[in-house]
């Protein structure tokens, strides 16, 4: 008779933890719970494992802390295979769990059906030494990067991306904002040799004029006022891994010619400092304007143009790739079903055919966005044409327009406002909430003050 497979999680949340416990009992599993990091490492230690599942914020210690420290262990002949589970989750930390042997990276809430796939996936896998487990990261780790799509004219991106990864060549990704531009920065770090060392990405429309140069090239104690120590910057910080600097046309001339001398001489000067660091980072680029007609208005060096644009890298918009939206709508509503509580199963033609034919002015950002929208307001188990935007045919912009009279107050405008939009949502507290841009808590206080008034 075959023991049952055991199932450590490690998992701070009391009401989460009890609820894998209980679904994972409920399959077959024998399954323990250690309610923080020292409780986990004390278990795992003490117990033969076939599969963990570890929450990545802890008290003591913090479950990529464990990850590292299982997947090492000398006491086991061969580590289970380790899933982490996180609320805060990113991409940074998803490939760093990846680098750092999990099998898995997923974000809270979870959806218990993908956990029990990936947990019985990965015990098959585990059992099975496979050969090709190395490539089979690779993929898992990327899917954790690319979000879907598989038009002709993005695979032709991805492929050219892959491809001078492998290389220390500097980088320009164009194309229009919501394209993915990051993603394929990141793409190309995970690709290459530097992969074990930092991507630092800079939005470079973000930060100020004041403060730009300190950022980049870090500064001086003392170099200014406010600067009370010395800081790196995001090159140094960079150091054997990649920069990625978004929105490279919003720098200023001044900084584009300091940002031209390290390209160059391969170091930086810190601001208020006299003495030179070397450096060694690949750079990557991305802007959605045109840089030729910069260089051509004189607000863009040609000089720095030439250094930047050695591999050019261009992202179609959404509008070019439409055999790809169907599978990105399906990404997305998955996605915001997790995030909302939601339980909207499908999107039906007739809203689909819409989806499909829209120009998509905002790519793939913009998509997601309606995506989301959708699933929040939907009040059936599909998506319909009403559920849409008005500008895509839906319904929603005269139905939900709300009247108020000139002179009225802002609080009555405001209650009536709370009020219209509690009936939208059919009473969903939480829903409306999230329509109205407030907590939770301020809605019911603001309620309680309407229950007063009139009482």
């Amino acid at each position: 008779m075959s023991r049952k497979k055991r199932i450590l999680i490690a998992e701070d949340d009391a009401g989460a933890g009890e609820a894998l416990l209980t679904a994972f009992g409920r399959e077959g599993y024998e399954v323990q719970l250690a309610t923080n990091g020292t409780e986990a490492r004390r278990m795992f230690a003490e117990g033969n494992w076939d599969c963990v599942l570890t929450d990545v914020v802890m008290p003591e210690v913090d479950g990529l802390t464990l990850l590292r420290e299982f997947g090492k262990s000398k006491s086991k002949t061969r580590p289970p295979p380790i899933i982490v589970m996180t609320a805060y989750g990113s991409i940074d930390r998803a490939v760093q769990a990846m680098k750092d042997g999990a099998y898995d990276f997923l974000e809270k809430p979870l959806d218990l059906q993908n956990l029990r796939e990936v947990v019985s996936n990965a015990m098959r896998e585990s059992a099975q030494e496979p050969e090709n487990k190395p490539v089979r990261a690779r993929l898992r780790a990327e899917g954790k990067v690319l979000l879907p799509g598989r038009s002709r004219a993005m695979a032709e991106v991805v492929e050219r991306a892959r491809k001078v990864a492998k290389t220390n060549a500097t980088v320009l990704i164009t194309g229009e904002s919501g394209t993915g531009k990051e993603l394929i920065a990141r793409l190309i770090h995970t690709e290459s040799l530097r992969v074990r060392e930092a991507f630092v990405p800079v939005n470079c429309a973000g930060l100020t004029e004041s403060i730009i140069e300190s950022e980049l090239f870090g500064h001086v104690k003392g170099a200014f006022t406010g600067a009370i120590r010395s800081k790196k910057g995001k090159f140094e910080l960079a150091e054997g891994g990649t920069l990625f600097l978004d929105e490279i046309g919003e720098i200023p001339a001044n900084v584009q010619v300091k940002l031209l001398r390290v390209l160059q001489e391969r170091e930086v000067e810190r601001v208020g400092g006299e003495e030179p660091v070397r450096i060694d980072v690949r750079l990557v680029c991305a802007t959605h304007r045109n840089l030729d007609e910069m260089v051509h208005a004189g607000t863009f060096r040609e000089d720095l143009y030439y250094r930047v644009k050695v591999i050019v890298l261009r992202l179609p918009p959404l509008r070019e790739r439409v055999e790809d939206i169907a599978e990105f709508v399906e990404h997305f509503r998955k996605r915001a079903n997790e995030r909302n509580g939601r339980k909207i199963e499908s999107v039906d033609d007739v809203a689909m055919q819409r989806l499909l034919a829209y120009r998509w002015p905002g790519n793939v950002r913009e998509l997601e966005n309606v995506v989301e929208q959708a699933v929040v307001l939907c009040a059936s188990s599909t998506i319909g044409l009403a559920d849409l935007p008005p500008e895509m045919g839906g319904e929603r912009g005269p139905r939900d327009v709300l009247s108020v009279s000139v002179g009225s107050s802002l609080a009555d405008m405001e209650k009536e406002l709370i009020l219209e939009t509690l009936r939208k949502t059919g009473g969903n507290k939480t829903k409306a909430a999230k329509l109205l841009g407030i907590g939770v808590r301020t809605l019911y206080r603001k309620l309680d003050e309407y229950e007063r008034d009139s009482s």
